[in-house]
């Protein structure tokens, strides 16, 4: 070891290789995982790598990459808590992807499907209209369609707007 190498003695448990190990098991869908299906997970799973240490290339790709594994990790959870009927943890994990990367349509997509498994079209409905909203102030851009086929049919009823589900 030199002088301008950091090392970490071998009996420290680092919480970003157990971060790590358990995105990549919620990513495998060959593997049951319901035993990190726990809001501890989810609480490791909500922070960037590093976020104020002073910007340098290789810091720059280790966080990028970080990032995107944590955001597949937490739409992965989302949908497997959704499978598993725990909607409340899954809407949890949901807005935390959402809220890492706002732009990211996938993420506000296991959102939908959470709140709509939940019965919740309204707030279904109000997360496609946040992420429309995003998209156009920020890039100018429509949802794409299968996001849009996620929204619940509207149809009239006695002179009103009523939501119906969509078939999805």
């Amino acid at each position: 070891m030199t002088s301008h190498e950091l090392a970490i003695a071998k009996d420290i448990a680092v919480d970003l290789h157990e971060a790590v190990a358990r995105a990549h098991r919620l990513l495998d869908n060959s593997r049951a995982c319901d035993d990190i299906l726990t809001m501890q997970t989810l609480a490791d799973l909500s922070s960037d790598l590093l976020p104020e240490w002073p910007e340098n290339d290789w810091m720059l790709i280790e966080q990028e990459q970080y990032h995107q594994l944590r955001l597949y990790a937490l739409e992965a959870m989302t949908e497997r808590l959704t499978a598993a009927r725990r909607h409340g943890e899954a809407v949890a994990a949901g807005l935390t992807a959402v809220r890492t990367e706002p732009l990211r349509e996938s993420a506000h997509r296991v959102l939908m499907k959470a709140h709509l498994a939940a019965g919740n079209r309204g707030a279904a409905l109000r997360q496609f209209e946040q992420c429309r909203r995003i998209l156009r102030e920020e890039l100018g851009l429509e949802p794409s369609p299968s996001l849009r086929a996620l929204l619940p049919s509207r149809t009239e009823h006695n002179g009103r707007s009523r939501l119906q589900p969509s078939g999805t």
